[in-house]
C-alpha cells in the first residue's frame, strides 16, 4: 500500500520564491534512478505511483550558503543546482515536501532519458564549501 505524498506536502511555503534546487550526489542516472526507486516504491501522488527525487530550495530565508551548511547537504562533497523554474517549465513538478527546504523533484518517466534529460539541466558539479567529513 503506497502513501499518498499528498499527506507530506507543506502548504505553508511559497513557491514563487524559490530560486534553486540543490542536490548533492549521487549525481549519476544510476543513483538518481535508485534514489527515485525508493519514492516510487513508497509514495502515490494522485493516486499512481511517483517517481521522485529529493532535493532543497533556496528561498526566503534560505540562501545556497545555508543549504549547504545545512544538515543535509554538509556530509556532502559537492553539489549541482538548477532554477526551479526551468525544471517545472521542462515537465519535473517540484513538491514541498516533508520540512522545508526539502522538495520532491517528480520525474515524469521513471527510466534513464529522463534521468539524463533532468540532469542536463543542472550546472557543473561543484565543491561545498561547507562539506564537514564524516566517521
Amino acid at each position: 500500500m503506497l502513501t499518498p505524498i499528498e499527506r507530506h506536502l507543506r502548504v505553508d511555503d511559497d513557491p514563487s520564491g524559490w530560486m534553486l534546487v540543490i542536490r548533492g550526489r549521487p549525481l549519476t542516472v544510476e543513483g538518481l534512478l535508485v534514489a527515485a526507486s525508493r519514492t516510487l516504491a513508497e509514495f502515490s501522488w494522485h493516486d499512481v505511483p511517483v517517481a521522485a527525487i529529493s532535493a532543497e530550495v533556496t528561498g526566503q530565508g534560505r540562501s545556497t550558503d545555508d543549504l549547504l551548511a545545512g544538515p543535509r547537504l554538509r556530509t556532502r562533497r559537492t553539489f549541482v543546482q538548477a532554477p526551479v523554474a526551468v525544471l517545472v517549465e521542462a515537465g519535473f513538478a517540484v513538491l514541498a515536501t516533508f520540512s522545508a527546504p526539502h522538495v520532491s523533484v517528480v520525474l515524469p518517466d521513471y527510466d534513464e532519458k529522463c534521468v539524463r534529460r533532468l540532469l542536463g539541466f543542472f550546472g557543473p558539479e561543484q565543491p561545498n564549501p561547507h562539506y564537514v567529513r564524516t566517521l
